[in-house]
């Protein structure tokens, strides 16, 4: 029973890590629409860039934390 909720804890945190980084992750067009600015003019190039680079970061993370959290859940799994 204790390594079934292992298991289920682990899949509780890939599917947090998961929803955490949807809500930083921002497509090209998202982007530039969140920063330009209230009077039509074009957004910011260095606001652009790096708000690109969060978004890339937070891919970035989600990655690692669902390969490291994949290997703990097959290393967990109940035989």
């Amino acid at each position: 029973m204790m390594k079934w909720l292992n298991v289920a804890g682990l899949v509780l945190n890939l599917l947090g890590a998961g929803v955490m980084a949807v809500s930083v992750v921002a497509s090209r067009p998202a982007i530039e629409r969140m920063l330009s600015t209230g009077y039509g003019g074009p957004p910011n190039p260095d606001a652009v860039a790096d708000r690109r680079r969060q978004s890339n970061l937070a891919i970035l993370g989600l990655a690692l934390l669902f390969v490291g959290f994949l290997l703990q859940l097959i290393a967990s799994w109940p035989r």
